[in-house]
C-alpha cells in the first residue's frame, strides 16, 4: 500500500502533529508500506530522508513555526505519478481542504487525523477580530463539514471521538488510533545521572514538563504549583523541557512568583536527550486541557515515570488514578504533584506495563486496519451512488 500523508506543520517546526505523523511513517514502513509526503515549503532547508512535495506557503503570523500553503497547482499531478491508495491528513486546516479535493478527483479514500482542538486553538491563535462565543461555534460549523465529506476520521483517543460525536460532528467512520511509541528508544535504561547533573539537579527530586511553551499548553498552571509545593519540598525542582512563542512569558511568571530559582528551562532537548529526561526525572506533571492524545504521557510511562496530570479530555484515557500517576484538576495541581511523588516509586512498573499496550506495532496495526475501512466506505458510497443513479 503507498500512503500520501499531508502536513500542515513540517520540519524544522516539531509539533505534536509532526511526530505523530513521523511515528506512523516508521511504524508503516516497517510493515512494508510506503509512504510520501506532502508539506507546505518553508524558508529553511531540511533534509528529509523521504519523497517530499512541497508547496508554496505563507507562515501563520498567530501561530509561530505554522505555515499555509497557498498555491498547489502541481499537486494533482505529483499525486498521480505517485499512484497513491489513500490520502491521509494529519490536520484540518488548508491541507484538510486541498487533500480531500484530491482525493475526490482522484476517486481514492480520504482520511483526517483530529489532531488539534481546533475549536479551543481559535481563543488563542485566531487572526480574525470575532468574540470567542460566535468564533468557536463557527469553527465547529467547518469542523462538521470538513469530517462528514473523509472517508474516515480517526481520533487519537476514546475522550475525543466521544467529544466530537457530542458536538454534532457525523462520520462516516470514526476510529481510535492512538500515536504509537517506540519501547525501546523511551524505557527506564535511560536514566542518566549525568543528565541531571548538567542542569545542576543531582540530589534534587525533579518535576519533569515536556512540550511547546506556548499559552495553550498551560505551563502556568504548574509554575503556581511550584509556589505551594515550595514550603513544603525544599528540595524540588521543576526542569522545563522545550520552546516555543510563550518561552519568554513563562520565564517571566516564574520570576514573578519567585520560583525562577526552583524551576530550569533547558530549551528543546535533542533526540538523544529526550529518552534521558523521561529516565532521570521522578514524575512528569503536564496540566494542558489541549491535548487529543499527549504523546508525552505515554513517553513518560514507557520510561516507568509516573504522571501528574490534569483530569480533561485525552490524559485520564492512559493515567490512572494510583496505578501510574495521579489526576488533578486547574487548582488541585500542586496536591497532584505531591501525591505522585509520594507514590512514584511503587508506581513505576505499572507506568511501563500501560506503554506496552501503545508500541509502534500495535498502533500501526490499528492504523492499516483503518485505512482499509477508509475504502470499504467509499466502495459501499459509490455502489450507494450507482443504485440511486439506476433507480
Amino acid at each position: 500500500m503507498k500512503v500520501a500523508m499531508f502536513a500542515d506543520s513540517f520540519y524544522p517546526t516539531v509539533d505534536g502533529a509532526v511526530v505523530s505523523m513521523e511515528t506512523q511513517i516508521k511504524g508503516l514502513e516497517a510493515k512494508g508500506h510506503e509512504v510520501v509526503v506532502f508539506a507546505p515549503k518553508t524558508p529553511k532547508k531540511v533534509e528529509y530522508p523521504r519523497t517530499v512535495h512541497y508547496f508554496p506557503s505563507m507562515e501563520f503570523r498567530s501561530y509561530k513555526g505554522y505555515r499555509v500553503i497557498y498555491a498547489a497547482p502541481t499537486m494533482m499531478e505529483c499525486l498521480r505519478k505517485e499512484k497513491v491508495d489513500v490520502l491521509h491528513c494529519h490536520g484540518v486546516a488548508s491541507m484538510a481542504i486541498l487533500s480531500l479535493t484530491a482525493a475526490r478527483a482522484m476517486d481514492i479514500p480520504h482520511v483526517i487525523t483530529f489532531h488539534t482542538m481546533a475549536n479551543e486553538a481559535v481563543k488563542y491563535y485566531s487572526f480574525l477580530p470575532m468574540r470567542d462565543d460566535l468564533l468557536v461555534p463557527a469553527v465547529w460549523i467547518y469542523l462538521r463539514n470538513m469530517m462528514a465529506r473523509s472517508e474516515l476520521v480517526i481520533a487519537p483517543s476514546a475522550p475525543i471521538k466521544e467529544e466530537l460525536l457530542a458536538n454534532g460532528v457525523r462520520m462516516h467512520a470514526c476510529e481510535v488510533v492512538p500515536t504509537g511509541i517506540d519501547l525501546a528508544r523511551f524505557s527506564p535504561k535511560n536514566y542518566d545521572r549525568g543528565f541531571l547533573k548538567r542542569f545542576g539537579l543531582e540530589g534534587h527530586r525533579v518535576v519533569l514538563h515536556v512540550g511547546r511553551l506556548s499559552m495553550e499548553k498551560r505551563l502556568d498552571i504548574v509554575l503556581k504549583a511550584m509556589v505551594q509545593l515550595k514550603r513544603d519540598e525544599p528540595d524540588l525542582r521543576l526542569l522545563v523541557a522545550g520552546d516555543g512563542p510563550a518561552a519568554g512569558h513563562y520565564k517571566a511568571l516564574a520570576q514573578s512568583l519567585g520560583v525562577s530559582d526552583r524551576v530550569v528551562f533547558a530549551g528543546f532537548l535533542p533526540d538523544e536527550d529526550l529518552p534521558k529526561a523521561y529516565a532521570s526525572c521522578d514524575i512528569l506533571a503536564i496540566a494542558s486541557t489541549f491535548e487529543t492524545q499527549g504523546l508525552v504521557v505515554l513517553e513518560a510511562l514507557a520510561s516507568g515515570t509516573p504522571v501528574a496530570g490534569i483530569r480533561c479530555r485525552a490524559i485520564p484515557e492512559f493515567v490512572t488514578e494510583g496505578k501510574n500517576g495521579c489526576l488533578f484538576e486547574e487548582d488541585s495541581c500542586a496536591d497532584g504533584i505531591r501525591r505522585c511523588l509520594g507514590r512514584a516509586s511503587s508506581m513505576k512498573m505499572n507506568a511501563v506495563a500501560t506503554a506496552r499496550d501503545y508500541s509502534i506495532e500495535a498502533c500501526t496495526a490499528k492504523l492499516v486496519e483503518a485505512y482499509g475501512l477508509a475504502a470499504e466506505v467509499l466502495a459501499r458510497d459509490k455502489s450507494f451512488k450507482f443504485w440511486a443513479k439506476k433507480a
